[in-house]
This record gives C-alpha cells, structure tokens and sequence, in this order.
C-alpha cells in the first residue's frame, strides 16, 4: 500500500464583508465565463474532428473534398487552442519546471505566483491589444479568405480578441489576489489530505 500526501490551500476571510462578497462574484463570473469559452473550445475540437474525418472519407471513396476545409480548420483551430487560455491560467495549470522552487517556503512561492502573473500581463498585454486592431479591421473592411465560400475573417480574429481579452482579465485578477496573499491580506489555510493507493 502506498500512501501519499498533497497540500490543498484553501483561502479564508471576512465572508459579511460586503466588498469580499463582490469580489467573490466577480471571480465567480469570471469563473462561469471561462467555463463557457473551455466548453466552446471543446466544440471546436469536436468540430474538427468530424471536418477532418468527413474531408479523409470524402477523398477516399469520392472524388471531392469539403470546400474550404484547410480555412474552416484554421479558424476552429483558433477556437480550441486560444479560448481555453483563461481556463487553464485560473487553474495554473500551464507547464512549470518546479525543480527547486518545490523546496522553497510557502511565502517564497507567493512572491513566485505575483511575479508570474505580471510577467504573463506584460507579455499578453501587447498580443491582446495587436488582437483588437486586427478584429476591428477584419470588421471594416470585410475581409475574406480566397475560396469557394469566400468565407469572411472575422470570426476567427472575434475568437482569438475574445480569448486574449479574458485571458488578461484573469491575468489581472490572478496579480492582484496573489499580491494581497503574499502581504497577507488574504490569508489561507493549508489542508493536509492522504490518498491511499493499494497496489
């Protein structure tokens, strides 16, 4: 039997307060939103997947292919690498290399957590704000791919604006309730649980 530890932080305040509480459902919605553009990734996953295996069949055993699916492809792509952005950042569930800062305290890791939030901002803020320009441009001059459907721009500039602006927003909220823990202003508890594995 192997017996294993993981730390679960849970953070704790003033829950009568009446600014924590709309803090808490402006998290909330943000929350919600996340899960709304996550399930609208999945959607576009999904969606390539039956495009891609309809174009393979159609090739296969007819002479014709679905029109414009190299663009239509592209465009869901944006969709389900881009959308999902905000959802894993909530969740930090982005690749780290924890080597060494696995062996540093508790407030060191804080310190950690704001300094990845704002260097994430700095980095997105730029990609966020080239997204909008190319979305509104897309929208004024009614760009379209070269195709059989001419099929127009937009969609896939909306999608890729929308996921980067929400991204940062999340990017922000996560700058400043890490700033406030790591001053103690939010303060968590830590919650020691074992999970037992039997071989």
């Amino acid at each position: 039997m192997v017996v294993t530890e993981r730390t679960v932080r849970t953070p704790f305040h003033d829950q009568s307060s009446v600014s924590w509480k709309a803090l808490g459902y402006a998290r909330g919605s943000l929350a919600w939103l996340e899960n709304a553009f996550l399930l609208f990734g999945v959607i576009c996953i999904l969606g390539l997947c039956a495009i891609i295996t309809t174009s393979v069949l159609l090739r296969t055993f007819s002479t014709s292919g679905i029109p414009d699916e190299v663009v239509i492809v592209g465009e869901m792509m944006i969709g389900a690498l881009i959308l999902p952005l905000a959802f894993v950042a909530a969740s930090r569930g982005f690749i780290s290399v924890e080597i060494f800062t696995q062996r540093l305290g508790p407030k060191f890791q804080q310190i950690l957590n704001v300094l990845t939030a704002v260097v994430g901002l700095v980095a997105v803020a730029p990609i966020t704000y080239a997204g909008y320009l190319s979305m509104v441009d897309a929208f004024e001059s009614g760009a379209y791919f070269f195709g059989l459907m001419e099929l127009p721009k937009w969609p896939g500039h909306t999608m890729f604006f929308l996921g980067y602006f929400l991204f940062f927003i999340r990017l922000i909220d996560l700058a400043i309730y890490d700033s406030l823990e790591a001053l103690g202003v939010i303060k968590s508890r830590r919650i020691v649980m074992t999970d037992e594995v039997s071989d």
